[in-house]
């Protein structure tokens, strides 16, 4: 049996890959919230289930892009659809190759990427 998890970039050991204000809330305000998620991560690495614990980036309610970057680096943001897909496939293909690791994933950027909020960047559409 195969299962799927969702946490966060900053769960566990990706403390690092989390931009710098996110580490203060974590740290702070969301403290609690980041010790259940690491908490769970330890339940279902412990499960002796096959496992595959996902950490994504910032999430958008954005169309699906259907890209998705395993990052080592400070994680961008990524689409809620796009982070179902990569769930789906973590149960259903059998050569997915993140099973029993935890990978943090993104769309885009990190580091220095700015997320364009013109109307040019959503296809004309105004905010």
């Amino acid at each position: 049996k195969r299962l799927a998890v969702v946490t966060s970039i900053g769960a566990g050991d990706s403390k690092d890959q989390a931009p710098f204000f996110f580490k203060i809330l974590m740290m702070t305000a969301m403290k609690k919230i980041f010790n259940d998620k690491n908490n769970q991560e330890k339940v279902v690495q412990e499960s002796g289930l096959e496992y595959c614990i996902v950490r994504p980036g910032g999430l958008t309610v954005d169309a699906p892009t259907g890209i998705v970057n395993v990052i080592e680096g400070e994680a961008g943001s990524i689409t809620r659809a796009d982070v179902a897909s990569f769930c789906l496939d973590a149960v259903k293909l059998d050569d997915f190759p993140y099973i029993g690791k935890t990978p943090c994933i993104s769309s885009v950027g990190g580091t220095s990427w700015v997320k364009d909020r013109s109307a040019k960047a959503r296809g004309g559409v105004e905010a």
